[in-house]
């Protein structure tokens, strides 16, 4: 879901969790990032499997597992409650950023896997 505020009223605007992601930085600057499984450096074109969520209350979805295709050790074992977390397949791609001369690995091609939502799972 996407936000925007204006000083009359509060536009909600709905979309799919796919959207959402498409777009999303991977790694921490550059265009590269790494298999948190085995290590192995991703570039742009690498097929990845990843686990995002997003707290309830929250807009933004963090993304703290990448995985290569070879690991592809992305599941939702254990739902935490108040969270929706998602696994999905993507493809890496560079999106390069003319303002600050900087380029970002982002998730392109996403497709969703599993979903685990956030009345879903315990607090324990």
């Amino acid at each position: 879901m996407a936000y925007a505020e204006s000083e009359a009223e509060t536009v909600r605007v709905e979309t799919d969790i796919e959207q959402v992601l498409t777009g999303l930085q991977v790694g921490l600057a550059g265009a590269k990032g790494t298999c948190c499984w085995c290590g192995r450096e991703l570039h742009d074109s690498h097929c990845v499997t990843v686990y995002a969520y997003r707290t309830a209350g929250h807009d933004q979805w963090n993304l703290p597992r990448m995985y290569c295709r070879d690991c592809n050790e992305g599941e939702i074992e254990t739902p935490t409650l108040g969270t929706a977390e998602v696994v999905a397949t993507a493809f890496l791609g560079v999106l390069q950023v003319a303002a600050s001369q900087t380029s970002r690995l982002v998730l392109t091609g996403v497709e969703l896997e599993e979903y685990s939502g956030p009345d879903d799972g315990s607090d324990a």
